[in-house]
């Protein structure tokens, strides 16, 4: 059968999925839209498909395709779990342009992504099962992500190129696996690594009032605890599943540490020198997972804007007692804040930890 590109945004879509879906259910393999590149589309099932798919793109056995679900639910049938982390990272990105490999049953991977093209997504759903999609290219080059430049170099191995023009995002999508404690960025497309583990990352929030003294502190010994409770450099917490910032409850945004918190945390082998005070917004306190509270008047603010965070919020010392403010004061003050404060981050850190 001769290929044929259709022009998705004058297709009867009713008719075209019709065709798209039989012939995928045929063994052939179609071209289909997504908002990173276009994708080569096959049933899985079909073993002569998959044959097809791999000789078209000069792929050997022993590389997998990705799964593509049209429903989020569909991800159970692939993977026996789903860590917390992962799944804060599927609230925020799917359907989008995030591949995410997990472990499968019986000690298999498996890689799967949401996409967000409607259309694709009918089709999937159509199948009544999800498809395995594969950048448009032969193995080692680059994806295509014109429809006519499709048709003309792999009109010969599909059945219907389907086209909504120029792919939006024009990039492969990013790759995290998470097979043990770490999470892994295996490919930076539109989302970075960065951004990708740091929404995988449960924030630990450390308030203050101004956010130069006592609340930069925290932060930093609360990384450097979390660090070694893991067994890990403080560079590596956060692809563990941790993410530590502090704010002020009356501050601006942008002032440096002070010199007596710059000078004793340089005395516990920690760096306040880049440190930029942050003021505390809802945003922030609503994405943290602790808020911890270095005296009990920033407790009472929180709660009079945002009684409904009560369960997240408590005082940082376990007892319930205040951090005293050392601004102003002799560094010997600051070094008895900075000794005070790493007790009670030693008394917390275990609530952090992933289980």
């Amino acid at each position: 059968m001769p290929c044929v590109r259709h022009e998705l945004k004058t297709a009867d879509r009713a008719v075209l999925l019709r065709k798209v879906v039989a012939s995928l259910r045929g063994g052939e393999l179609c071209v289909l839209p997504t908002e990173t590149v276009y994708g080569l589309a096959l049933l899985p099932s079909r073993a002569d498909a998959v044959q097809r798919a791999r000789a078209a793109k000069g792929r050997d056995a022993a590389q997998p395709f990705t799964w593509h679900l049209a429903q989020r639910r569909e991800c159970t049938q692939l993977w026996p779990h789903v860590p917390p982390g992962i799944e804060r990272l599927l609230d925020r990105y799917w359907p989008g342009p995030l591949t995410v490999i997990l472990p499968g049953p019986g000690g298999t991977t498996a890689g799967a992504r949401l996409p967000a093209h409607e259309f694709t997504r009918a089709v999937i759903e159509a199948c009544g099962e999800p498809l395995w999609l594969s950048s448009v290219n032969r193995t080692g080059e680059p994806p295509l992500v014109d429809a006519r430049a499709i048709a003309a170099a792999f009109g010969e191995h599909v059945a219907h190129v389907v086209d909504d023009g120029p792919s939006p995002i024009g990039m492969a999508s990013t790759i995290v696996r998470q097979l043990g404690p770490k999470l892994e960025v295996l490919r930076e497309g539109i989302l970075t690594a960065d951004e990708v583990l740091r929404a995988a990352a449960r924030l630990v929030l450390f308030v203050c009032t101004g956010n130069t003294c006592r609340s930069p502190l925290a932060e930093a010994l609360a990384r450097a605890a979390a660090a070694r409770a893991l067994g890990v450099s403080p560079a590596e917490v956060l692809a563990h599943g941790l993410s530590f910032a502090s704010a002020g409850t009356s501050t601006l945004d942008g002032m440096p540490a002070s010199d007596g918190s710059r000078e004793a945390a340089k005395e516990a082998g920690l760096d306040l020198e880049t440190h930029q005070s942050t003021a505390l917004t809802p945003e922030l306190v609503e994405r943290a997972s602790f808020v911890y509270c270095l005296s009990s008047s920033h407790r009472r603010a929180i709660l009079a804007e945002m009684p409904e965070v009560a369960d997240k919020l408590a005082m940082l010392r376990p007892d319930g007692l205040d951090v005293g403010d050392p601004y102003g004061r002799e560094l010997s003050t600051y070094r008895r804040t900075r000794d005070e404060i790493q007790a009670a981050v030693a008394a917390r850190v275990r609530e952090w930890l992933p289980t």
